[in-house]
């Protein structure tokens, strides 16, 4: 174990504070978080209003075996497992086509024959299903991101949801074979859950009392852990670097933009996206939680979220612009009406724009790839970077504290004993 060297965290929101947690359990004790809000929490940090907690976004943790919850509960938080259901909304030959336990596209096809993609970018990655795929997903990513999808990258599939695709209309049972022998036909396409016998994301969890209650139990838990917290810290990249020294490990959990020019590497072109969040007071009679994605590019909402905060229903709808009452509430109603339940929308409750920085230029990904190295090269595994590529929560956990253990000089047995 090394416990003399320090750990310094620039990033207060969830991945600075589970790799607080995580330096902790592997020994070290002069551990600050450094946050330049004025708490803890980043963009899991959900608003208070009225008692009620109003979500921007879907986030959820797994079942018992999620490594992440694992960790929250050897602090004391607690989680709330529910029935994960889901479902999407595309276009189809003769109106729209509803699928259950599904978050992404169902499409009409004749055909599963995919091709490897000709580039790295987003729209090379649509051009690798067939045209009959590729027409409407190509006519939603627009819709949805609003700028060239040739410069975008490939990955930005998945926070958009259409990096699996239902060929509707093909044979499952050959398809399920060619996702078993060919891996880039399993990567690209998809067969509802219930019509394949998959069990896996049956169970997922939410912290119980919402995510401000679970941030406020980190915040406490982190202090009585001895771990300095300093809000409304900004500290500069090229001070932040400077001060480094032989003891101590500098763990990067924020935005990692303002590091380009501290290392001299060329700030990459990125892509910017607002998303206009309605929240509303609701009754609905089925599945709760529940969330719809909507592929048919019409309209503005992209994904409407229904859950519950202090015994009441809410609905929050994601958009892609901002939407009038009367048009969001028809809207809100139509993607809900091909699922069970029965819908009645209340006063609305809040409304949100907001920038969302999850969809990476190709730019940005050669530029993150000099970043790592650029700073590999100069301060070994003592700078340890969050996982700023993958979108998945699991994914950026792992590699963060695989670069912490390595940072702190542990083998792998420590590392399991700890």
């Amino acid at each position: 174990m090394c416990p003399m060297k320090s750990v310094k965290i620039i990033g207060g929101g969830l991945t600075g504070i589970l790799a607080a947690f995580e330096a902790h359990r592997l020994g070290a004790r002069r551990i600050s978080i450094h946050e330049r809000f004025d708490r803890l929490g980043g963009i899991s940090l959900s608003d208070e209003r009225n008692g009620l907690e109003i979500r921007e976004g879907c986030i959820y943790f797994g079942g018992a075996d999620d490594p992440l919850r694992r960790l929250l509960e050897t602090q004391g938080q607690r989680f709330v497992e529910f029935e994960n259901r889901f479902g999407s909304v595309s276009p189809g030959e003769d109106g729209l086509v509803y699928t259950e336990d599904f978050g992404g596209p169902a499409l009409p096809a004749d055909s599963f024959q995919v091709t490897p993609p000709a580039g790295d970018s987003l729209a090379d990655r649509i051009a690798a299903y067939p045209s009959e795929i590729a027409w409407p997903l190509m006519r939603y990513a627009r819709w949805h991101l609003g700028f060239d999808l040739e410069e975008a990258h490939g990955d930005a599939a998945i926070p958009m949801a259409i990096n699996r695709v239902v060929p509707l209309g093909v044979d499952f049972a050959a398809l399920a074979e060619a996702k078993h022998n060919d891996p880039l036909t399993n990567e690209l396409l998809a067969i509802p859950r219930r019509q394949w016998g998959r069990t896996a994301n049956l169970v997922c969890s939410l912290p119980e009392g919402g995510f401000p209650a679970m941030l406020r139990n980190c915040e406490q838990r982190l202090a009585a852990l001895g771990v300095s917290i300093h809000p409304e810290s900004l500290v500069p990249p090229r001070q932040a670097l400077a001060a480094m020294s032989d003891d101590e490990v500098l763990v990067w959990a924020g935005n990692p933009t303002p590091l380009f020019k501290a290392m001299g590497v060329p700030t990459p072109k990125l892509l910017p996206k607002s998303f206009a969040t309605y929240t509303f007071a609701a009754r609905w009679s089925g599945a709760c939680p529940f969330y719809v994605q909507n592929f048919t590019a019409e309209g503005a909402c992209f994904r409407i979220y229904v859950y519950e905060s202090a015994g009441q229903t809410l609905i929050t709808a994601e958009c892609v612009a901002e939407a009038g009452d009367a048009d969001l509430r028809a809207e809100i109603s139509r993607l809900l009406a091909g699922f069970e339940g029965e819908l009645q929308l209340g006063q609305m409750l809040a409304t949100s724009i907001k920038p969302r920085w999850i969809y990476h230029s190709i730019d940005a990904m050669q530029r993150l790839t000099q970043l790592r190295a650029a700073l590999a090269d100069r301060f070994g595994s003592a700078f340890v970077p969050a996982a700023w590529e993958p979108y998945a929560k699991a994914e950026k956990f792992a590699l963060v504290n695989a670069r912490l253990a390595a940072a702190l000089g542990l083998a792998t047995e420590q590392v399991a004993a700890a």
